[in-house]
């Protein structure tokens, strides 16, 4: 690709993207190396207070000086770059005693920081080995690039956190998945496996309490067979009571992470294996503080076992004493499988959402799912740091929008302050609900605050008709929903920012019509689901033509600007609105009928009709609406003809669909 095509739309499309990490790091240094074929780049990463190379391209950086170069922030150009936080443009690097030199020739260098708000993810080199190579502009387009792909990558690491906490569901849900079906060996099995996958561990075994025996014997075990004996399974033997880590762990009922085996007292070799340097990870298994057994986990290597192997470890083994325990608890297990399923679909279709409606909305149904609410909804947080409704199902979106909760006292606010999720027995007379009217017929409400990276995105509610429904349980789940759902936000918020341009017109700032088209087909399933109404209302000039005739285009370009600041003042902030041809506009309308939608349009046609420079203005508006039109095709169509019959009528008309124009 040439350096005339611009940097910033290519790397919009490839950076954000990317599947993982590695594949945004390639992506950027392949634009680049496009757009800057004739110097070298670099990446560096931050780790820690030092900055290190993850990519290095172009002339002369094949060496390993430059394919490793590491340095301390603060220190070389880079380092210097990541310590001021800004664009640094050397044009000659011979003459700057902060340059470490890496690559033979080189003579200007400009270096940017990749950041995010105010984390520093790490510093973007280019060299030349020409003096004074780098422009102004190049400084910009660098800097845009920059924040770019300090975006991908850190949405790319997001996602890395969210397929890690997927993989655990899956091994909780394989482990569940046997209790339910009341079968102790597969359990067993499906948790020694999944302690290996998950903990990368060399031994896992799980030996469960014989209370006949008084003893603890060893049920289930898998090893790597490259460390340990070939009859190593007949060398691990039962353990009484307080014997061993095993033992101790079974009568203390303290879960335990040993960083060295070797050194602990309490450790007991097995038979003809000896301890050397490894770490372990040992787990009583309860249920409703009744012994059942213990896990024994066992890796290589002095502290190699994370705190988050730990954790996941813990999990585990609470499921797998649920799964030991299923036939005294098969209801509530086969409840927990449901649920972890249930999670698992929401997490991918907000892992798959593109734009951040198709992600709101994913976010609210899969709470509701989840829960067993009635109706929910997403207040988003503007940089004005205002609530505003962003999506709503089964609720009046109209009235809500109106009382958006920025009262002090408000529950988004409240969470907004503490973090924490509002949880109200009966919203009937409780005053931090602000948009009570509007919540007609619901009394439980549970909210949870929409966080990622620190970033408080909103706050999202789900509701239900009976006092006192939602529980403990269900703000568990709805934080897990929310957790995700915040991740998915910011990646999709990015995006969009990036291709906001695209969908737009760039005259009045409306949607163009390629986005409406999908907005419409989007919003059609929306009501066919939920059985809610939707209107279309065209709207046509009148007087475009006389204008651009008598006072010229710019007037006639004035004349679109001002019909669309008056369509936009006479629609709720939930219509959809777009420019779709030369003076032609459209308002999609969800959740409203023929008789809102006429309202509407009688609302602009009035404002319309003005003077602009002596010439009389006004437009032509033509209605429909689902469900007396079925199909978005057959939407615009009747619109359309309705427009047309209002244009034979005389003009400055609203005409809706099948109604009789004669009466």
């Amino acid at each position: 690709m040439q350096r005339g095509v611009p940097l910033l739309m290519r790397a919009a499309g490839e950076l954000l993207v990317a599947e993982d990490e590695a594949s945004v790091v390639r992506a950027a240094m392949r634009v680049l190396g496009d757009h800057y074929g004739y110097g070298s780049r670099y990446l560096l990463l931050r780790d820690g207070t030092s900055l290190r190379t993850v990519a290095a391209d172009g002339p002369g950086s094949d060496t390993p000086e430059a394919q490793t170069f590491r340095t301390a922030i603060g220190k070389g150009l880079t380092g210097a770059c990541a310590e001021l936080r800004r664009v640094l443009n050397v044009r000659d690097v011979t003459r700057d005693p902060r340059y470490i030199a890496t690559i033979v020739g080189t003579r200007s260098e400009i270096c940017v920081p990749v950041a995010v708000r105010d984390d520093l993810i790490g510093v973007l080199s280019v060299e030349s080995p020409k003096i004074g190579a780098f422009t102004a502009e190049d400084e910009e387009e660098l800097a845009a690039f920059a924040q770019l792909a300090a975006l991908a990558i850190v949405h790319a690491r997001a996602d890395a956190a969210r397929r890690q906490d997927l993989a655990e569901l899956q091994a909780i849900s394989d482990v569940a998945g046997r209790a339910v079906a009341l079968d102790l060996e597969g359990t067993l099995n499906a948790v020694v496996s999944s302690f290996m996958r998950l903990t990368t561990s060399d031994s896992v075994a799980v030996y469960l309490w014989d209370d006949a025996r008084q003893e603890l014997v060893c049920a289930a075990l898998s090893f790597e067979e490259r460390h340990y004996p070939a009859d190593y399974r007949d060398r691990v033997l039962p353990l009484a009571i307080g014997e061993g880590l095993t033992g101790w762990a079974a009568k203390t009922r303290e879960a335990v992470l040993i960083n060295d085996v070797s050194k602990h007292p309490r450790a007991l070799p097995v038979t003809g294996v000896p301890l050397g340097e490894q770490a372990a990870i040992v787990i009583p298994l309860t249920v409703e503080d009744q012994l059942l057994g213990v896990i024994r986990a066992v890796k290589i290597g002095v502290g190699s076992y994370s705190r988050d192997h730990f954790r996941l470890a813990r999990s585990l083994a609470d499921q797998a004493a649920l799964g030991i325990a299923a036939a005294r608890a098969h209801t509530d297990q086969g409840e927990r499988l449901e649920e972890l399923t249930v999670l698992g679909d929401i997490s991918q279709r907000l892992s798959e959402g593109a734009t951040l409606g198709q992600v709101l909305n994913s976010a609210i149904d899969g709470a509701m799912r989840i829960t067993g609410a009635e109706a929910g909804l997403v207040w988003r947080r503007g940089d004005d740091r205002l609530f505003r409704l962003a999506a709503s199902i089964n609720l009046d979106a109209e009235g809500l929008a109106a009382s958006p909760p920025n009262q002090p006292h408000s529950s988004s606010n409240e969470m907004l302050r503490s973090g924490k999720p509002v949880l109200l027995v009966d919203l009937t007379n409780d005053r931090s609900v602000i948009s009570r009217g509007s919540l007609a017929g619901f009394r439980a409400l549970l909210g949870v605050p929409l966080r990622s990276e620190g970033h408080m995105y909103g706050s999202l509610y789900v509701l239900h008709p009976r006092a006192g429904y939602f529980n403990e349980r269900h703000v568990h789940q709805v934080q897990v929903v929310a957790a995700h759902a915040g991740a998915a936000l910011a990646r999709a918020q990015a995006f969009e920012e990036a291709t906001r341009l695209s969908i737009t017109d760039e005259l009045t700032g409306f949607y163009n019509s390629r986005y409406l088209n999908a907005r419409l087909e989007e919003e059609l399933a929306r009501a066919q689901r939920y059985g809610h109404e939707l209107a279309l209302v065209l709207i046509d000039s009148d007087a475009l033509k006389r204008v651009n005739d008598r006072l010229g285009h710019e007037a006639g370009n004035e004349h679109l600007r001002g019909l669309a600041k008056t369509i936009r003042a006479h629609v709720r902030a939930t219509d959809i609105v777009a420019r779709y041809g030369g003076d032609e506009f459209v308002v999609l309308q969800p959740e409203s009928g023929i008789d809102a939608a006429r309202s509407t349009a009688e609302r602009i046609r009035k404002a319309a009709s003005v003077l602009q420079e002596g010439i009389a203005t006004s437009v032509s508006i033509g209605v429909a609406a689902f469900p007396n039109v079925r199909e978005a095709d057959a939407l615009f169509r009747e619109a359309d003809r309705a427009l047309s019959l209002a244009k034979q009528q005389g003009k400055n008309a609203v005409v809706v669909a099948g109604e009789d124009l004669t009466t």
